[in-house]
């Protein structure tokens, strides 16, 4: 058969595909080489995803791999022997989608498949599946997945739980912990893997290993995703899977050709958590570069946000754990040597109330500016120019450290930790907040 396109009007291949939600969780029945020629046409589609874009596809149109672009994706040309069984079965799949009132839609995905040997793939895609992967400001929720991570996996039982997982992945509290948290039920699971109901019903066992254990264990190997479940059960009866996906690991997502600069990213970002500029480039000292910083930083938050104890010490906490990189599998471990080479004594227990003010105070959650982090206040000199401060300062007949009475006066000024300021001044100093105020104010704070 003739040629009928170049490589040069090839289509572009993104590194992203989109699915609706409803799609996600359809019935799709194709092996894996099926699964890989449909994300093949997903690469290939610049979908419409709100009523303001300018640049998208208006319609599906035939879309034509290279015979070598197909080599190198495949990773070699055995593919060739297999493409052609592949694409016929493919051509008659269906996707299924069920409905809770028990009805039911039956979707062919492609229009057109056709092979050239020397030449290319030719794809066309069903135009019923228009509002599932073409208009997506239709549908209800979309997913994006990056296919790189698909390719690696050889199991489609892998590569359909990895994308119901990511289905998940915009929920905000999954975003803060960098964790993604999904039940599932044993009918969801075969529906949604394509299991027939007839296989690995005699036993739970064989179910988890075949369905569940080995394709996890490809995940977690082959991706930077890190899965793990625990079974659901109603009485001795395992009913459900809770799914737990950490993706702690996973790289940061930057704008295309966008370098982080560690003087105006990495020292902001450490900044804005409550560094110090020299405490934040100390930090930065151990990372190997920008990116890997907010890596840690992200990892560092996430920690953070997992912890099931209070952290008093929070600037501590999270420069440690940014310093020493610390990963989810030694999340619980970390926290209790830090717990433990910062636990005060009893004798201390003023002072531990004071630095729990103090880093409270020191410690914002949301990211302040850099400018504004390092921008000399008005009623405040250079450091060339600052007369030497006063160790200490009278506040009626009590004496008080003059950086915790200035740390004490920032705080009442911002409004922050009045309710802990009052109870150390009452307990510790035998003051009401007003008259510190006044003290203070006497002093020049």
């Amino acid at each position: 058969m003739k040629k009928e396109k170049s490589e040069e009007t090839a289509i572009v291949l993104r590194n992203d595909v989109y699915q609706s939600n409803p799609l996600i969780q359809a019935r799709k029945k194709f092996d894996l080489m099926g699964l890989r020629i449909f994300m093949l046409g997903l690469r290939g589609l610049n979908p419409h995803f709100s009523e303001k874009d300018k640049y998208f596809d208006a319609e599906f149109k035939e879309m034509f791999i290279p015979t070598s672009k197909l080599t190198e994706i495949f990773g070699n040309t055995k593919y060739l022997a297999e493409l052609k069984p592949a694409c016929k079965k493919l051509f008659d799949a269906i996707v299924e989608f069920n409905y809770a009132d028990g009805g039911f839609t039956l979707y062919h995905l492609f229009r057109r498949l056709k092979y050239i040997e020397n030449d290319g793939l030719y794809l066309r895609f069903e135009e019923e599946l228009r509002p599932y992967i073409l208009d997506l400001f239709q549908a209800r929720g979309y997913t994006r997945i990056n296919v790189e991570y698909l390719f690696k996996l050889s199991s489609p039982y892998a590569v359909r739980l990895l994308e119901l997982l990511l289905q998940y992945q915009n929920i905000t509290e999954f975003k803060e912990l960098m964790e993604i948290k999904r039940k599932l039920t044993i009918e969801e699971l075969r529906f949604a893997l394509d299991v027939p109901e007839s296989a690995y019903s005699d036993r739970i066992d064989n179910f988890r290993k075949y369905v569940l254990d080995d394709p996890i264990k490809e995940i977690n190997t082959r991706t930077p995703y890190i899965v793990r479940y625990e079974t659901v059960k109603e009485g001795r009866n395992v009913v459900a899977f809770e799914f737990i996906m950490d993706t702690c690991k996973v790289p940061n997502e930057l704008p295309e050709g966008y370098v982080p600069k560690f003087s105006h990213d990495a020292l902001k970002a450490l900044c804005a958590l409550g560094f110090t500029d020299r405490v934040a480039r100390a930090i930065f000292s151990k990372c190997h570069d920008a990116a890997d910083c907010f890596s840690r930083i992200n990892r560092a938050q996430a920690v953070l946000a997992r912890s099931k104890k209070p952290v008093k010490n929070k600037l501590g906490f999270l420069r440690k754990a940014i310093e020493e990189d610390w990963q989810v599998n030694r999340e619980e471990s970390s926290e209790q040597e830090f717990e433990k080479k910062e636990m005060p004594p009893k004798k201390r227990k003023a002072a531990r109330k004071r630095e729990a003010v103090m880093e409270e105070d020191r410690v914002d959650d949301s990211m302040t500016p850099l400018g504004e982090i390092f921008k000399p206040k008005k009623d405040e000199q250079t450091e060339d120019s600052v007369p030497t401060k006063p160790r200490q300062i009278n506040i009626g007949r009590k004496k008080f450290a003059y950086t915790l009475a200035e740390t004490f006066m920032k705080a009442i000024r911002n409004n922050r930790n009045i309710a802990g300021i009052k109870e150390i001044l009452r307990e510790d100093y035998n003051l009401t907040i007003e008259k510190f105020v006044e003290g203070c104010t006497k002093h020049g704070l």
